[in-house]
């Protein structure tokens, strides 16, 4: 019987245990809520990507690091992203380089190098086995700030509102690029202006700017760019590969439990694998759509694009000469294109 009875408190107690023992997060473990502003506009398929990162990173610290997304431009100016992030203003931002190259000139080679990488797990590859995020690790950690991982996928298309079949036509226009595209577009003869990402479809509404890159084929049409511009013009010469990128406040993310900083990171490759994906898959779906609505797709001939490789290879000169962590970023990607028979 006495037997039976002692059973019966083994079952019993660790019910009660269970009940007394809280199921939230201890008080401990208190919640950190960060603020990140992005560069995509709100509806797009890249803005659905980082709304699925944000809650990712919720659901794996158990609600632990609680990251609020923002819109293009609703805290800071995109431009500015990186000057308010070294501030403190924000804690995280999702930005493409090419917007301040002036003041970190390597970040003109790992945002989109005009003519250079083919294809995107090139990129990637560069940037995870070749040293690649080493080098802007200790590139940020300059500026106060830490690069967690690189977004990488496919090539960027041009949006035109008048037809492109060689460099002549290009001439005398105006164009919205950024980063290392600017200045090779320069070059060819066009007046470049750097307007931010959201801006694009008003800027050529009114007719500011004649063409434009702005994001990959399924986000330009999520933001209606057939409305605006009729014709579109392949390859991507000017951004054959992209890597837009998260980085945080250095004293923000010192502050992170190392469990939390590891599942940042992984949840940071999880949406650059899935953006590459939904990029390639969405991209040939946008590409017909655009067509549906009366856009002209044109391909311009090698003859055009060896013209243009000659300037880019210029520019990708003055830029590495720009800083010696320029010239180290350079040197390391050049010797990969050349392993690859790119160069």
């Amino acid at each position: 019987m006495c037997n039976k009875k002692f059973a019966s408190i083994l079952v019993v107690l660790p019910i009660v245990f269970m009940l007394l023992v809280p199921t939230s997060v201890p008080a401990a473990e208190k919640v950190i809520k960060w603020r990140m502003q992005v560069l995509w506009d709100p509806g797009t398929l890249p803005y659905q990507v980082e709304e699925k990162f944000v809650a990712r990173v919720n659901e794996m610290t158990n609600g632990r690091l609680q990251i609020k997304l923002f819109a293009p431009g609703s805290l800071v100016p995109t431009a500015q992203m990186l000057d308010s992030l070294q501030a403190g203003m924000i804690d995280m931002m999702k930005q493409y380089e090419g917007y301040y190259i002036g003041k970190m000139p390597e970040v003109a080679f790992t945002s989109a190098l005009p003519l250079g990488f083919t294809d995107a797990w090139q990129f990637e590859t560069w940037f995870w086995q070749l040293g690649g995020v080493e080098l802007l690790r200790e590139a940020y950690a300059k500026q106060g700030c830490y690069y967690i991982a690189p977004t990488i996928y496919g090539q960027e298309p041009i949006h035109s509102k008048f037809p492109i079949h060689s460099v002549e036509d290009m001439k005398g226009k105006k164009g919205r690029f950024v980063g290392l595209a600017g200045p090779v577009m320069t070059k060819l003869g066009a007046s470049v202006t750097p307007l931010p990402t959201a801006e694009v479809y008003s800027a050529l509404e009114k007719g500011v700017i004649d063409f434009a890159d702005r994001g990959g084929l399924a986000a330009n049409y999520d933001a209606g760019l057939y409305e605006v511009a009729k014709y579109i013009i392949l390859p991507g010469f000017h951004q054959p590969t992209t890597a837009t990128c998260y980085v945080a406040n250095m004293s923000a993310w010192n502050k992170l439990p190392k469990d939390i900083q590891a599942i940042v990171e992984a949840a940071a490759r999880e949406a650059s694998a899935e953006l590459f994906q939904l990029h390639l898959v969405k991209g040939a779906e946008a590409l017909e759509k655009f067509k549906e609505k009366g856009c002209e797709v044109i391909y311009l001939p090698d003859s055009e694009i060896k013209k243009i490789r000659k300037v880019a290879i210029e520019v990708w000169e003055e830029y590495a000469g720009k800083s010696d962590i320029a010239r180290q970023v350079l040197d390391s990607q050049e010797a990969w294109m050349k392993q690859l028979g790119l160069i």
